[in-house]
């Protein structure tokens, strides 16, 4: 199955200077609520939203954001989020038109492109990100901004470990390679377990609840998470044995 790659896009920037241009810029900012707050490039933030607005809020400003600083943007989202979204960002960007087809930003509003025959693999997933990443650095693109409706994606398809793996694994791409990212992952609160909010809340260095963001007291080391799931998976298999 072939990786969704970015479209080669006329309006990307020149490819030489991208990185100083990266480190002449502490990091982008986000309004939550009433608040901008200033996130640094290699952020994986979680969003656990209790009402659709909020959630609305902070994607769109994670885009328009993006859009303002000439990074290249992704979206995956419904298509209700996407008629929500996509409005208000034309209100800020006229030529958002020209922008898409230039290929600074893309709305995925399907989900099939993103799993492995109708089934939620968190590898493919970030294997996705990092393809999509890879192209727009290519292309000349400073930074790439990428938002996930990650309980409209994962609804009926994902397990538990599977989201734990997918973030686990984020984070370790994402934080610890500095990689020119700010990435977003939407949760809807009210359809988690607490346990599985506990676990979140341990692979995101950022977070968002409410109107509120800040750096997370409850952060653990993602790359040793993630060998602890392995870990356990490895000793059942040979338990089974």
């Amino acid at each position: 199955m072939t990786m969704p790659t970015p479209t080669a896009g006329t309006g990307a920037p020149a490819a030489g200077g991208s990185a100083a241009v990266r480190e002449a810029r502490s990091g982008p900012e986000l309004q939550i609520g009433q608040r901008r707050e200033k996130v640094a490039y290699g952020s994986h933030i979680c969003q656990l939203f209790n009402q659709r607005s909020e959630a609305f809020g902070v994607m769109l400003s994670l885009l328009r954001s993006g859009l303002h600083d000439g990074e290249r943007c992704i979206m995956l989202a419904s298509e209700p989020t996407f008629g929500a979204i996509r409005p208000k960002l034309a209100e800020h960007f006229p030529d958002l038109a020209e922008r898409e087809e230039q290929g600074q930003i893309t709305f995925f509003t399907q989900k099939d492109p993103f799993l492995v025959k109708g089934k939620f693999d968190p590898y493919y997933l970030v294997s996705a990100h990092q393809t999509q990443i890879g192209q727009a650095l290519k292309e000349g693109w400073p930074a790439i901004r990428i938002g996930v409706d990650m309980s409209w994606l994962t609804r009926g398809l994902a397990t538990t470990k599977d989201i734990l793996k997918y973030e686990a694994t984020c984070d370790a791409v994402f934080t610890f390679q500095n990689t020119p990212i700010v990435a977003l992952a939407q949760y809807d609160y009210g359809r988690l377990s607490g346990s599985l909010v506990v676990e979140l809340l341990k692979l995101h260095p950022i977070a968002i609840v409410g109107n509120f963001i800040k750096r997370n007291p409850y952060y653990h080391n993602s790359e040793e998470y993630l060998r602890r799931i392995l870990h356990i998976e490895r000793d059942r298999r040979q338990i089974s044995l």
